[in-house]
């Protein structure tokens, strides 16, 4: 009997919780295949596991929801709950948020994760709250490189030619210092217009380029790693203003999970390269040489994004500059 009533007491008490659950959408473009839907995956199910199914979150991966560029602002109005976003989706509602991928702007991976960890708030805290978003975690989002129809290794070989972009200034204007014609669209965009001629290859991260067939139409992919990018999870204020204080710890608990991104993208740039090989592509590693060549662009580049960003770009460059100089400090 009392085993029964047990049994009873539990159901009872998980329909009820069910009946009061309360429920997130959550978007993000990676397919779930990939590290980033994967990490998504874990974080849905670490809020179901916390908060015992009180609270649970249902994501919509692979763009199901739209592209990124378009759910970031629908994010910002309140209208889905959450995302799983790029830096240059983000620096769509924080401008300066894209300084983050400036063209080399970090020595190392050690000082680029210090930044993150130790000053990114305090850098963009005001902006983001200005912005009508709470950022829950930051994630690696991997390095940039550039996947051609035609071999290539140093800047000059792809002037004349039409590269994607990022549609961001920090890329954009980057390609452009090589002579190629940049041309920025959305990465769903890229693998059809390589098709089809209108771009005959593309700026790209790594990981994800490999992971949704990039090389298979632009097979030669330069490990140039102009840009280290870093992404956020990021919530709507109406939705997190939605949650009582529990619910709040719950998403704070699981949030960090994502920070096993940088071991997860790291560890699977090089083992994506060895089967893009392995099928057909060609690796591009620059000698010191050539990426001397890659790195000559940077400053010209740099001076170009701010500039194009304008009103406290200058500003908020110094303070990451500050924050790189702690980092190397420490």
């Amino acid at each position: 009997m009392k085993t029964a009533t047990l049994a009873a007491a539990v159901a009872i008490t998980m329909t009820a919780l069910g009946a009061h659950a309360k429920e997130l959408r959550l978007s993000a473009a990676p397919p779930p295949a990939s590290p980033w839907g994967k990490i998504t995956q874990k974080f849905v199910d670490k809020v179901t596991e916390v908060s015992g199914g009180a609270l649970t979150i249902t994501p919509y991966m692979g763009g199901k929801l739209g592209g990124e560029q378009d759910v970031v602002k629908q994010i910002a109005r309140g209208r889905i709950d959450m995302g799983v976003m790029s830096n240059t989706a983000i620096s769509l509602l924080v401008p300066t948020f894209g300084l983050l991928a400036s063209p080399y702007a970090f020595e190392s991976a050690e000082q680029f994760d210090c930044v993150m960890d130790n000053h990114l708030l305090k850098t963009f805290g005001d902006e983001f709250a200005a912005a009508k978003v709470h950022p829950l975690s930051w994630m690696e989002v991997g390095y940039q490189v550039v996947f051609s129809q035609s071999a290539g290794a140093v800047p000059e070989d792809f002037a004349g030619i039409k590269l994607r972009t990022a549609p961001s200034a920090t890329d954009t204007l980057f390609i452009k210092q090589t002579g190629a014609t940049p041309v920025p669209m959305a990465p769903n965009e890229a693998v059809p217009a390589m098709k089809t001629g209108q771009v005959e290859g593309a700026s790209q991260l790594s990981v994800f380029g490999i992971a949704t067939g990039y090389d298979k139409v632009a097979p030669h992919i330069v490990m140039t790693r102009h840009q280290h990018q870093v992404g956020a999870i990021i919530m709507s204020d109406r939705a997190w203003a939605g949650l009582n204080t529990q619910e709040k710890a719950w998403i704070e608990e699981a949030a960090p999970i994502f920070l096993e991104l940088r071991g997860a993208i790291r560890g699977a740039e090089g083992a994506l390269l060895g089967k893009a090989a392995s099928e057909g592509a060609t690796v591009v590693d620059l000698d010191d040489t050539q990426l001397a060549a890659w790195k000559a662009l940077a400053p010209a580049a740099q001076k170009a994004i701010l500039a194009d960003l304008g009103n406290g770009a200058d500003a908020k460059w110094r303070e990451i500059e500050q924050a790189k100089s702690a980092c190397s400090d420490s």
